[in-house]
């Protein structure tokens, strides 16, 4: 599995992401994965990290980690202390001809963004509604701990669905294939 992480924080809500990408690090260490770091993610960055990936295999997951809404799309870093937002259509074009396979954001209240996504790359997660710190990263770890064990895409999904509160509506959504 190897995985581009991306992230990008601000300056007006902070998020513990430097955690997270520690927790996916931990998990990767071992075996045949990679982990590629692109932090304090701008556009342009995200870009040229999927346009070399039309070209040669480099990665098959971006994971992002950062804040979104569904009428600007994902939150970058801009210039200084701007934002710097990314469309799910400029982000879908981005895709196309990727090699990507499965995208995860973690992000708050991404499930529409996930679902535009899906028409593009075989799978994607995406949040129902806001999610605190400690609830993305225990996703982040159960859910690379069961792929790494060779779980399909939904076998995992499923495992750290189960994983949830009895009687809680989820926080995490899947769409498109289960592979």
């Amino acid at each position: 599995m190897d995985v581009l992480f991306v992230s990008a924080n601000s300056a007006d809500e902070y998020i513990d992401i430097e955690r997270e990408q520690r927790t996916l690090q931990k998990l990767l260490e071992s075996g045949n994965h990679s982990l590629q770091l692109l932090p304090a993610a701008e556009v342009e960055d995200l870009r040229a990290a999927l346009s070399t990936n039309r070209k040669e295999k480099r990665f098959d997951v971006l994971h992002f980690s950062g804040h979104a809404t569904e009428e600007e799309g994902l939150h970058l870093r801009g210039e200084g202390r701007h934002k710097e937002f990314l469309s799910g259509e400029m982000l879908k074009g981005f895709l196309q001809g990727s090699k990507v396979k499965l995208v995860v954001l973690n992000a708050c209240r991404s499930e529409a963004l996930a679902i535009s996504l899906s028409e593009v790359v075989p799978s994607a997660i995406g949040t129902t509604r806001v999610v605190r710190d400690v609830v993305a990263r225990r996703f982040t770890h159960d859910f690379y701990s069961a792929l790494k064990v060779d779980r399909t895409v939904g076998e995992a999904f499923q495992a750290v669905l189960k994983k949830d509160r009895p009687g809680s509506d989820p926080a995490y959504m899947h769409a498109g294939s289960t592979d």
